[in-house]
């Protein structure tokens, strides 16, 4: 994963660290000068948004975005980069929000239902180099997800529960209580993996049938998630073939075209 700064779409702005990335202290926008209190990666494994400096993670602790150190289980550390918003992965309809719709420096940052507005929305500019990973959860146990369609609401399934390599993937209405073989997690190394049967998924070209497959290390079949975006290491993304809405809809590997049948949500269990 690459490093990024995180600028508001209000100003000039990106989001800064006060006085270096410490325990609890605050988050708000400030001049670029591009230094570590002002570099974030995604920690894929847990779910949280971190500094480069310190590796203290995004939490939104009484209404004010500061930076603390890793709380297996807290909601309010678990953030996804979806477009151009940053959403709560526990609760997909808050969003990191600049109160107010301030533009100066140092404007209060904070949680708020999602609107969309430009106090809302960010641009990550990409600066290089590679982030740490830590593990899936930092040593805890699983943390497991749907990975939901934005165009139908539909999720993720490995179809009719089958264990076996050469399973489909489909998309299918989603289980209440949840089943293992709509649910998936990130794996040691940040990459998805299913939690009826730990396997991850390929094709043997772009535009076939997704199938399940014991993970190998090839890059095609190393999934992970950029924000709306889920993406393998051979530069194709996830997508739903032919825009299909219905349940049972086939799933393919494929080139990004910003459609929203490549647009993905990922909702924790």
């Amino acid at each position: 994963m690459a490093y990024y700064l995180i600028k508001s779409s209000l100003s000039d702005f990106v989001l800064d660290v006060d006085g270096g990335c410490k325990e609890g202290h605050k988050v708000f926008p400030f001049d670029r000068h591009g230094k570590d209190n002002q570099i974030w990666y995604d920690d894929l494994p847990t779910g949280t948004i971190r500094c480069k400096q310190g590796h203290l993670c995004l939490t939104v602790k009484n209404d004010q975005l500061i930076v603390e150190k890793y709380q297996d289980g807290n909601p309010d550390q678990l953030w996804i980069r979806q477009g151009k918003s940053i959403r709560n992965g526990a609760n997909n309809n808050k969003a990191l929000d600049i109160y107010e719709e301030k533009k100066e420096k140092g404007a209060k940052i904070g949680a708020w239902t999602y609107h969309g507005k430009k106090n809302q929305c960010w641009d990550f500019i990409f600066v290089g180099g590679e982030a740490p990973v830590t593990g899936h959860n930092a040593g805890g146990p699983r943390r497991l997800f749907y990975i939901i369609s934005e165009m139908n609401g539909k999720v993720l399934d490995v179809s009719g529960g089958k264990k076996d390599a050469g399973a489909k993937i489909v998309m299918w209405d989603k289980n209440i209580p949840p089943s293992d073989n709509q649910l998936w997690y990130l794996d040691e190394t940040g990459y998805i993996r299913s939690a009826l049967n730990d396997m991850t998924f390929n094709s043997e070209k772009a535009g076939d049938d997704l199938r399940m497959q014991v993970a190998t290390g090839d890059p095609r079949n190393q999934w992970t998630f950029h924000g709306r975006k889920i993406g393998n290491r051979a530069g194709e993304c996830l997508d739903i073939q032919k825009e299909s809405k219905s349940k049972g809809a086939e799933l393919c590997s494929y080139e990004y075209k910003d459609q929203e049948n490549q647009h993905w949500i990922q909702e924790f269990v």
